[in-house]
């Protein structure tokens, strides 16, 4: 077990960096459920707005709302240590937006809270995720601290507050600059990849999805992510997510104004949380077999993407 007295010592916070673009109220609840949380006074918050394209008269109307709040807000929340809003010159989209944001600033502090404005967190989610990075910046086999977890039968045999997975999260998550800096964004090995089955079926042991969206992300113009690149670079460095025994974020930006779909997240944030407990882990294959099944895809799904890729 962890000394957490002494490896736990957060002596450099590390940055909050938030993503919007057209959603201010989800933004300011966002805000909100951060500033309850203890210690922010510390941590400098960073907010990266991307603009839509001149010809999406929709959005630029909802765009112009989360700028003129981050105005206000800025001005008027103390908050926070520092606050810095960017405003993007160009429309970029939601990877081009987080790879260039996280990069920029991870760079500078070696370490990054990463955060959509469709979340919401728990009162105890920046000292969750703060000792996390902490407690585990030198276990290598460690890819990042995600602050999200699904529900899925937990084996009752299972005793620790937090356990490894080989899926990567993007729902509330935190990472090292050594790890970011890894990536290869342009996925150079993947023709590679799609010849080898292999790849494919331990790739999807952090679940049946993975693989059909690395496909997608390669093969279709309009599917833009920056998370399954992320996630296949875990997988090609052999790594593991940090996940918590009890999610410390919940989704709930699905409205007519998402921009990637629908999504339900059943899950609620309690009052109050446990203190979590970091140890040394070790992958335990009884939760990561539960883990996986809610990614699971039906056989007829599994044998079209078998085939998608002959």
């Amino acid at each position: 077990m962890m000394n957490e007295k002494k490896s736990l010592n957060i002596i450099k916070y590390a940055p909050i960096i938030v993503f919007a673009y057209n959603r201010a109220d989800k933004l300011e609840q966002l805000l909100m459920s951060l500033e309850k949380n203890a210690n922010i006074k510390k941590m400098d918050l960073y907010i990266f707005v991307d603009i839509p394209d001149k010809k999406n008269t929709r959005d630029l109307r909802y765009n112009q709302e989360v700028i003129n709040f981050l105005i206000k807000y800025k001005n008027e929340s103390s908050a926070f240590k520092n606050i810095q809003i960017e405003v993007s010159d160009k429309h970029k989209g939601l990877a081009e937006s987080i790879i260039s944001g996280v990069s920029k600033i991870i760079n500078q502090f070696g370490k990054a809270i990463i955060l959509e404005d469709d979340l919401k967190v728990s009162d105890d989610f920046l000292d969750y995720m703060q000792r996390g990075l902490v407690a585990y910046k030198n276990q290598k086999n460690v890819w990042s601290v995600a602050g999200y977890s699904p529900v899925f039968n937990m084996p009752k045999s299972y005793k620790n507050d937090v356990f490894l997975v080989p899926r990567a999260e993007s729902l509330g998550w935190g990472t090292w600059s050594d790890r970011w800096n890894k990536c290869d964004w342009q996925v150079k090995t993947y023709s590679k990849f799609r010849k080898n089955i292999i790849q494919h079926i331990f790739f999807n042991i952090g679940g049946d999805d993975l693989t059909d969206m690395l496909k997608r992300q390669m093969q279709d113009e309009e599917y833009n992510s920056w998370a399954i690149r992320w996630g296949y670079q875990q997988f090609l460095e052999k790594k593991y997510t940090i996940y918590p025994r009890e999610s410390r974020v919940i989704h709930c930006g699905t409205d007519n104004r998402s921009t990637h779909g629908a999504y339900f997240d059943p899950q609620i944030l309690k009052n109050n949380y446990q203190k979590c407990r970091f140890v040394r882990l070790k992958p335990d294959w009884h939760v990561i077999w539960e883990f996986r099944k809610v990614y699971k895809v039906t056989a007829v799904e599994k044998l079209k993407q078998f085939f998608s890729f002959i």
